[in-house]
């Protein structure tokens, strides 16, 4: 058995979590850089097959696409991949009992 019920967020907010796979010994440089951007609340160093696991919130989803597209992957050589997961505008919590 299990509850649904929606979280209580702005609908104006565009939310992102992104993993990003670094170069080799990079991951303090990169983790650095992504401090500086504004929009980026949030920045794990994680182990496994990525490095970083970061979170981002921005006032739209275009916001959200140039902080990703111009200020993650432009011009940083550091970066090998990047995975997107955006979330979606009315978040959907369960609880299971």
């Amino acid at each position: 058995m299990y509850e649904e019920f929606d979280t209580q967020s702005s609908h104006d907010m565009a939310t992102a979590h992104i993993v990003i796979k670094c170069k080799s010994d990079y991951q303090k440089d990169v983790m650095e850089q992504l401090r500086s951007i504004e929009g980026i609340v949030e920045i794990l160093e994680v182990i496994g097959e990525y490095d970083i696991l970061a979170k981002i919130e921005t006032t739209s989803s275009e916001s959200l696409k140039r902080i990703i597209k111009w200020k993650i992957l432009h011009h940083n050589e550091k970066i090998t991949s990047v995975i997107t997961l955006l979330c979606m505008r009315k978040p959907l919590c369960i609880i299971v009992k």
